[in-house]
């Protein structure tokens, strides 16, 4: 242990918030307790420590603590530090923020939009969902039914219908078309719909359509038949899970090969419409539940009316939950933990499969490691790989980007980095030793993270720019390159020989594998991410300043045009593929005007 033991006599026996920290002061592990003195005196004793708690004491240098007025206020401390710092060693539920909820704004005329952020008060949230795709899916089908508008605050001040209009998704409030008493018909439907009021909304709709039928009014008649047949295909996918017309989120946590995981299940009025599993990394200890939801709750901020949770908690835990939860939420959150065997067994069958589909990807993981070392003649399979690409739209306008992938994990995007490169006239050795460069400099004042590995996309040129520039700063680091050679009529053979090769630094011939080779997988999957994440990068850069570019001097070509060609084609002018075939299917835009672009970028390059 490389902390040193404090003195333990002078730590308040009473409820708060205890801070390891390493060497850098960053924190890295958080915990609660209802009597510190005691809580922190166990660590030092000769007890079994647990890995997780063994590997953090070696990294430990310090040790602080923060005194609250309870062990329920410890608790949602503890949630909020471990939101805000991220602490190696504890349980981190990643990408909770990222669930996505169909929001309803309080509005005259409110709005009904996809949303992951649910701080404004001023709206209504429905959710959590778990598939962003499915929910958008379902966003696309809700608007044919309950037609509410999506725009914009600006675009509806202007007064004038849009394209929704057209299309029946949206009766128009911004001209007029219908009134707000009206519209808030449809929000009150629309509400109901979510709330699971599936039954007592198919009632009020089939009640309208008669009404309508009777006042031979039959154009609002079919509309509203329209959408009474709409609504019964929506939620035929449905599950109806459990027999009680709540809100209720559950948490199953269970164990599968040594691997803990945790189900959540978010069932409205009975219906499941979210099941999600996590692995729990580090090793789960006897608290971590609590901890784990309430760091939950902390971030999405949205509540249910009960929160179901298996296995059975001691009744102090369950206790302590449920005042920290209710304390958070400013209403009473009951914790449930008994009965729903079904949901129970549903959310077990997920995690065991969830954790089945982890291992194999994690041995696929370890098998392409172990490859790629060999082919890169690595001492030892690499944990971490970071991959650097580089994107330029014209000589004033060129990005760089690295993407960083950690064994068990995969791709961690808060490690991702961006540059600006300036004076290199398009020239991507020059690029790739500018980005170099200042990852060096990063690494060295600690504002970025070290690799067992970096992957340069290019080709000898740019690895030699590379080489050099982390030499220059005095680091040694294992890197390569991957670029394309030239085409085989073979190639459509899964065992041919890639056009991909590997470029190694002193070596003058590149590596050629063959396609299937686990080492040249994961070399591209990799680039492939950088390559994405550049796009997206310079994509924002291109579109910040479209309006300087010189293709606006193309005839046809307005910026309301050249706008849809940079969102589609960011990089058009490092591009030999693009043709004005795919410009007119991409952008729609006229196909004169497209022969025009190709013959514009094409010149351009040629004098730049």
């Amino acid at each position: 242990m490389n902390l040193e033991k404090p003195d333990l006599s002078v730590i308040p026996d009473k409820p708060g918030v205890y801070l390891y920290k390493d060497s850098k002061n960053r924190i890295v592990y958080v915990g609660k307790a209802l009597s510190l003195r005691k809580r922190i005196t166990s660590y030092f004793d000769s007890s079994h420590k647990s890995v997780k708690t063994h590997h953090m004491l070696q990294s430990a240098r310090n040790l602080d603590y923060i005194i609250t007025a309870n062990e329920v206020e410890a608790l949602l401390l503890e949630a909020n530090l471990i939101k805000t710092e991220k602490p190696k060693y504890n349980i981190l539920l990643k990408d909770s923020k990222g669930y996505p909820y169909i929001k309803i704004t309080k509005e005259i005329f409110p709005r009904v939009m996809f949303t992951r952020d649910t701080s404004d008060d001023n709206a209504e949230y429905f959710g959590p969902f778990v598939d962003a795709n499915n929910l958008r899916g379902i966003l696309k089908s809700i608007l044919k039914v309950f037609p509410l508008r999506s725009c914009s605050n600006s675009r509806f001040k202007q007064g004038k219908t849009c394209i929704n209009y057209q299309i029946k998704r949206c009766k128009g409030p911004c001209a007029g078309l219908i009134n707000d008493r009206e519209y808030h018909k449809l929000v009150c439907e629309i509400k109901d719909f979510f709330r699971g009021n599936i039954s007592k909304l198919e009632e009020t709709l089939d009640a309208e359509m008669k009404r309508y039928a009777a006042s031979l009014m039959f154009e609002e008649a079919a509309e509203t038949r329209d959408r009474l047949n709409a609504l019964g295909k929506l939620f035929t996918n449905q599950k109806v899970v459990l027999p009680v017309e709540k809100h209720i989120d559950s948490f199953v946590f269970g164990k599968h090969k040594e691997i803990d995981f945790v189900t959540m299940s978010f069932i409205r009025n009975g219906k499941l419409i979210g099941l999600s599993t996590k692995i729990i990394d580090n090793q789960k200890q006897d608290d971590d539940c609590l901890t784990f939801i309430a760091q939950f709750y902390s971030v999405v901020r949205q509540f249910p009316e009960e929160i179901f949770i298996s296995p059975v908690l001691e009744k102090e835990k369950s206790t302590l939950l449920e005042s920290a939860i209710s304390k958070l939420s400013g209403k009473r959150i009951s914790i449930r933990q008994k009965g729903f065997k079904q949901l129970v067994a549903l959310a077990e069958n997920n995690g065991v499969s969830h954790v089945e589909k982890y291992l194999q990807n994690r041995d696929t993981g370890i098998q392409m490691m172990d490859r790629l070392s060999r082919v890169l003649f690595l001492k030892k399979p690499p944990e971490t790989v970071q991959c650097v690409d580089i994107s330029h739209l014209s000589g004033d306008m060129t990005i760089g980007a690295s993407v960083y992938w950690k064994k068990d994990i995969g791709f961690v995007k808060k490690y991702y980095r961006k540059y600006n490169i300036r004076n290199v006239d398009n020239d991507d050795v020059k690029a790739i030793y500018q980005v170099m460069s200042r990852k060096a400099e990063n690494i060295i004042d600690g504002s970025e993270q070290n690799s067992d590995l970096y992957i340069i996309d290019g080709g000898k040129g740019q690895l030699n720019a590379a080489v050099k520039a982390f030499e220059e700063k005095g680091l040694s680091a294992n890197l390569c390159s991957i670029s394309k050679g030239r085409s085989k009529n073979d190639e459509k053979f899964k065992q041919a020989e890639s056009i991909e090769e590997i470029h190694l630094p002193g070596r003058k011939n590149p590596v050629k594998l063959k396609r299937n080779d686990k080492a040249l997988l994961f070399a591209a999957n990799i680039r492939d991410e950088a390559h994405r994440f550049v796009i997206s990068a310079l994509r924002q850069k291109a579109l910040k300043g479209y309006r300087k570019s010189p293709l606006l001097q193309i005839e046809g070509l307005g910026e309301k045009r050249l706008k849809a060609l940079l969102t589609e084609f960011p990089d058009i002018y490092s591009r030999d593929d693009i043709t004005a075939e795919s410009i007119k299917n991409h952008c729609s835009i006229p196909a004169d005007v497209c022969r025009r672009i190709v013959e514009f970028v094409k010149e351009y390059r040629k004098q730049n």
